[in-house]
């Protein structure tokens, strides 16, 4: 079924929302503007060595994780190489709620890496300047969205009973559609008996609101890659990538009420998401002398195909509140049913939709000095505009999800530094990476630009290699609960600190 029957039932604009300010958010928006940043960032990715430089690894080569950044570094090999990375992330997620301090933890294990570089390489007596290369099959897990956050506090402000009043103000109960629909077919508010567009609740008093998230998933990437060398100097190469995602959210929303008709309110919401896509790179090394390269890559959009499928549960329970004793300023009853209110839950149906990303553009470029055989100092910079994301589907029309990703997101600029220290068989790694606010200024005040703080140590034994890193990823969020009409609405900011831990094991043959 289109999305568009699915907003308009169960209103999925309380689901997945992960924005605070609705100021720019076009109307007519389906939250598919949200799917464009979501599976279009990334985690630290790659090798144990890769990651202990905070990813500034684009000139550098000699590394599995160029193919999936800079894949004239395969032409830097020459040795064939095979390595695995399993990683190990301890994540906590601090949550402000109505200045109310929740803290969540999740630890996932997983492989992070994997690769296979086969050389073709010239032997040094073979003239030509055509001096062969590298082909290289990898795999890295780019993003793992596993996160479980809660938080709690009383609200003595508003519920989502006001902004199911405030939504369905002006509309007559056959024309309601989203939250405001629930809140009428469960009693939750109830139209004057001669203006039926205008609504009243016999809920009374502040709740305690309380909500859990809960996500899995991951975007992986298998790249195919080849990397060339000319004369020692100039390196080319390119590649291709195959993306798979899944994605699930299993959002509980509640509200308790003391003294009140209404004891609790509930909704219980599941999506799942599932893609693949496809994208492509190409890269150039130039190293003039041995003490500096100097590199640039571009990476296409990723296109991506997705089917989604959601569903809902709403409940609400009740202190077997009798509506005969709603009533308005003049005694009159404003339901005129005779009911007793207990318990009552609606289910939707499970709601199928397939649609079309593409995500934005990759530009890098990066330089790197080489202290004899002392180690190096390398940076790279790389710039993209998530504002170029664009969305499309036969099942709904994505216009005005398309114009909040033009309102809404913008150019960002990210900027990677590593160093590596070599004394005899050990290598020393540190990196610091700044990833920019992919949200602009005027949408919200919250700051989602992103800083690493990485450190490696790693072993070279000639044909073997060990390789540790650790990481420290820090980045603002919001999640809002629900909203009014004019797009304001009860939000938690999120502070998310991720912890990745990784070891690589090498073998070069």
């Amino acid at each position: 079924m289109k999305r568009l029957s699915k907003l308009i039932y169960i209103g999925l604009a309380l689901l997945c929302i992960t924005a605070v300010s609705k100021a720019q958010v076009q109307p007519g928006s389906f939250g598919y503007y949200q799917d464009a940043l979501r599976f279009s960032q990334f985690n630290q990715w790659g090798t144990a060595r890769f990651s202990g430089i905070a990813g500034a690894g684009s000139v550098l080569g000699g590394d599995v994780s160029a193919a999936s950044l800079n894949p004239a570094g395969l032409g830097l090999f020459n040795r064939s190489q095979f390595v695995i990375t399993p990683g190990l992330s301890v994540n906590t997620f601090d949550s402000n709620f109505l200045d109310v301090e929740t803290r969540s933890e999740r630890t996932n294990f997983s492989l992070a890496n994997a690769g296979l570089v086969i050389n073709f390489n010239k032997g040094d007596l073979t003239p030509g300047s055509w001096r062969g290369g590298s082909l290289a099959i990898t795999y890295n897990r780019f993003n793992d969205f596993r996160q479980d956050i809660g938080y709690s506090a009383q609200n003595n402000n508003n519920s989502i009973i006001d902004a199911m009043l405030n939504r369905a103000d002006g509309f007559f109960p056959e024309e309601l559609g989203g939250i405001e629909q629930i809140g009428y077919d469960h009693y939750l508010i109830n139209p004057f008996p001669g203006a039926e567009d205008i609504y009243t609740s016999f809920v009374n008093g502040f709740p305690v609101q309380r909500e859990r998230i809960n996500r899995i998933g991951q975007i992986d990437q298998v790249n195919i890659a080849f990397g060339g060398n000319f004369e020692d100097k100039l390196y080319v190469g390119a590649g291709l990538g195959l993306t798979s995602v899944d994605y699930r959210q299993l959002r509980v929303y509640t509200e308790n009420f003391s003294g009140s008709a209404l004891n609790q309110f509930t909704l219980d919401e599941r999506l799942d998401i599932s893609g693949t896509g496809v994208n492509a790179n190409l890269g150039v090394i130039f190293r003039p002398t041995n003490f500096v390269r100097f590199g640039a890559s571009i990476t296409t959009p990723t296109w991506y195909n997705f089917s989604e499928e959601s569903d809902a549960i709403y409940s609400s329970d009740y202190n077997n509140y009798d509506v005969a004793n709603f009533l308005d300023d003049n005694g009159n009853r404003i339901i005129q049913e005779d009911t007793v209110l207990n318990s009552l839950v609606s289910e939707t149906n499970i709601f199928f939709s397939n649609y079309n990303l593409r995500t934005p553009l990759r530009l890098n470029a990066g330089i790197a000095f080489f202290l004899g055989k002392n180690g190096f100092i390398t940076a790279d910079i790389e710039r993209l505009n998530y504002g170029n994301a664009f969305v499309s589907s036969p099942d709904f029309t994505a216009e005005s999800d398309n114009r909040t990703i033009e309102n809404i997101y913008q150019s960002t600029t990210n900027f990677r530094l590593g160093a590596e220290y070599r004394y005899k068989l050990f290598r020393f790694r540190a990196g610091f990476a700044s990833l920019g606010d992919p949200t602009n200024d005027s949408f919200d005040d919250i700051d989602r630009s992103r800083t690493i703080s990485s450190l490696g140590v790693g072993m070279n034994v000639g044909k073997y290699f060990l390789d540790l890193s650790y990481a420290h990823t820090e980045f603002g969020d919001s999640f809002t609960s629900y909203t009014f009409a004019d797009g304001t609405g009860l939000t938690a900011n999120i502070n998310n600190n991720v912890n990745d831990f990784k070891i690589s094991l090498g073998m070069s043959f």
